[in-house]
Order: structure tokens, then sequence, then C-alpha cells
């Protein structure tokens, strides 16, 4: 497990926002945020599930709970948010992109893949960019960004070596380079070219389907934790101090993944970990079970 990098620092006062939160694991880092006395705003799409999911947590002793409605795909939705969070909270500390979806398991075309990569890239830059402005300049030790991501994001799992050689320099990575991966394999699945070999193909790597789609998603987003982390530390002086970082649940129990072999609790735990704790050592990569994965 990894070492904590801080004693407690949090209160009722430190604010946490969590997108896709009204069921698995959003839900569980919700709960396991409040449970520390946090004051946690879970967002949802759907506003009766969303209330649903507040009114669960509250019978369970949490009062320290808000939500607010979030449709990740809605730059307006978006900025709803910003301006209640703002009007509400004056600031936030903590910032959990979870929201996220998987591609079909039978097919890939380009509606698909434009959904899935965005909700789970270009919503994910969008909530992140329109918040940031939002996070406390005096966090203890920083604010906090983390985008819930996987494994299946891993560089492994990517046949075009060009794109692995430029993806692995972490610290030289950019937002630019990111969108341009992310624009060639829209391009790709377009023109009926991703799949000659460039694209990530699971099945080949021991899984039941491809996952193409949702792999692409998840190399972008780990990606652009690396880039995003680029950024701030490049514009850091004068400026508010911000940790970003990557994590990985696990293969976990939910609706999306209905043979997944682990808890909610077990999923939740890494995200949790790096909100409270944000180890220095692991700025802008990627984690699973605490402890440093490779990209």
């Amino acid at each position: 497990m990894g070492q904590e990098a801080e004693a407690k620092w949090w209160s009722r006062d430190t604010v946490a926002v969590v997108t896709g939160a009204n069921k698995g694991i959003g839900f569980e880092i919700v709960r396991q945020l409040a449970k520390e006395g946090i004051t946690v705003v879970l967002t949802a799409r759907d506003a009766t599930r969303g209330a649903e999911a507040i009114e669960s947590l509250k019978k369970q002793g949490f009062q320290n709970v808000n939500f607010h409605t979030l449709d990740v795909g809605s730059q307006e939705s978006i900025d709803a948010l910003a301006e209640w969070l703002h009007t509400t909270y004056g600031a936030i500390d903590i910032l959990i992109n979870n929201a996220g979806i998987l591609d079909d398991p039978n097919e890939v075309n380009l509606e698909i893949a434009k959904s899935v990569l965005a909700t789970n890239y270009f919503a994910v830059k969008n909530v992140t960019k329109t918040l940031l402005p939002l996070l406390r300049d005096d966090t203890p030790g920083g604010a906090r960004v983390i985008v819930v991501a996987s494994r299946i994001g891993q560089l492994k799992g990517l046949p075009n070596k060009d794109y692995v050689t430029t993806l692995i320099d972490r610290e030289h990575i950019t937002e630019d380079f990111v969108d341009s991966f992310v624009n060639k394999y829209l391009e790709d699945v377009a023109n009926g070219n991703h799949n000659k070999g460039d694209w990530p193909n699971w099945t080949k790597l021991g899984w039941q389907r491809s996952m193409e789609t949702y792999a692409v998603s998840k190399i972008a987003v780990i990606a652009y934790v690396s880039a995003l982390q680029n950024t701030l530390v490049a514009r850091h002086e004068g400026e508010k101090k911000i940790n970003v970082f990557s994590s990985c649940p696990g293969y976990v129990l939910t609706d999306m993944s209905p043979n997944g072999i682990k808890t909610v609790e077990e999923g939740a735990d890494t995200p949790v970990w790096l909100a409270l704790h944000s180890p220095k050592e692991g700025l802008g990569k990627l984690y699973g079970e605490r402890t440093i994965l490779d990209f």
C-alpha cells in the first residue's frame, strides 16, 4: 500500500465534487469522502436518480452531501454547475471525474466512437477546465483533481509504437498531442481503417472483447492527466498548486461490469486515497491499489 504523504488536513469546510456519482464507484467515492467528514457534491445527469442517491446517503447518516445535476456532455450544464458551486461554496478542494461509458461489444462505428470519446475524454477535459478556476488557492498540499481511468488504457495494449514512444514520455505530453491522437482514431473509424493494426484490440491479450474505443478513451485521459499536470507545473509560480492523478479502480462489479470481481468499496479506495493524501511522487501518473502503475 502507498505511504500517506500527510496527516489529516480535511474538515467539513473541505468541498469535493464527484461526477457520475448516483451509483456504482462514483456513489461509493461520495460515501467514503462523506464518511471522512468532507462536504461532498454528488453530480449526475438524471435529477431523479441523483436525488434518490442523496436520500440514500442521508438515511445512512451523511448530512454533509449535496446534489447538483450535471450532463458532462453539455457545456451549458457544466457552466451551470460551476456557477452554483461558486455561489454555494465559493471554492472547492477536490474534483473527481468519474463519469464514463463503455463502447459497444459487437461493433465499432463512428457514432459509437464519437459518443464514447465525447464522454470519456472531451467531457473530462471540459469539466476539468471549467472547474479549475474554482479550486481553492490554499488547500493544504494543493487542491486535487482525480480522473477515474483504467488499466485498459496502459500502452501495452496500443500496437502503434510511434504513439507509444511519444505517450510514454510523460513529462512532455501535451494536450494538443492527445487531441491529435483521439482525432486520428476517429478519422480511422470514419475511413474504416481502425482495424488495420494501429489501435487496441484486447481480445489478443486475453479479454473477451476488443474494448477498442473504450481503450482509446482511457489512453487519452491517462495522457491528458499527465499533460494537465505538465501545464500546471509550468505555470505554477505565483499561482495555486493543483495535483492531478488518474486512477484505475480495478475490475469492479457494477452495471458497466457485471462480471467484475472487486467490490465498489475496493474500487473507490484508491481515488479516495489520492483525494485525501495526494502523494507527491506520483503527480500526473496512473495509480491502482494505491501504487503507481506503468502507462
